[in-house]
């Protein structure tokens, strides 16, 4: 906007000149289009859940709204990228108290961090149909490193992943204050994560 308001004397630039400019401003617009990647996910069949232990006893909990943006091919792994996002307020804890205090500030803090983030453009095959991603994971504002191995099966133009990760929610700033040490809530997380999905 700023190049239409400069003055009336750009109107007088020739036809080369705005010929010479278009293709910059394509190649931008090109640049900001989403990418669908070559999978898309299967939701119903696909599922994050987390394990933790509060007072002693053993407590799951799932999200239920997720998305992927899944560029994968087995053969070649240099090009492969994954981008995972999480709505933060579509879990589930298996109990009231829980639903009520993970929204909180002291927790997910959902009003300002509604989503997490898994991002890896790194790829290692660490078996027949295994592999490890290598990426960061941004929660509540916080990024960390984070690898995720995970077994993949393909077969025709669908594909099953499976993984699990240990995650230290201390690391992320989830549970504050008289909830920031495992006293009464573990700091260790188990997360488990399935992803079905079809070819584009």
């Amino acid at each position: 906007m700023k190049h239409l308001l400069i003055s009336a004397a750009l109107l007088s630039l020739t036809a080369c000149s705005q010929a010479s400019t278009a293709e910059p401003l394509k190649a931008k617009a090109a640049s900001v289009m989403p990418d669908t990647g070559n999978w898309t996910v299967v939701q119903p069949e696909s599922h994050i859940r987390f394990k933790a232990v509060q007072t002693g006893d053993d407590f799951t909990g799932e999200f239920t709204a997720f998305d992927a943006v899944i560029n994968f091919d087995p053969q070649d792994l240099k090009s492969a990228s994954v981008t995972a996002t999480v709505d933060m307020s579509s879990f589930e804890a298996g109990d009231k108290e829980r639903n009520g205090a993970l929204p909180s500030k002291d927790w997910f803090f959902v009003k300002s961090y509604p989503e997490a983030v898994f991002q890896s453009d790194s790829f290692s095959k660490t078996g027949a149909n295994s592999y490890e991603a290598d990426g960061t994971l941004t929660l509540k504002g916080e990024s960390q490193p984070l690898t995720l191995p995970f077994i993949l099966d393909v077969s025709g133009d669908r594909a099953v992943m499976t993984g699990s990760v240990a995650l230290n929610r201390g690391d992320y700033k989830v549970g504050q204050g008289a909830w920031s040490t495992d006293e009464w809530v573990s700091l260790n997380v188990e997360v488990d994560v399935k992803v079905t999905a079809t070819r584009n």
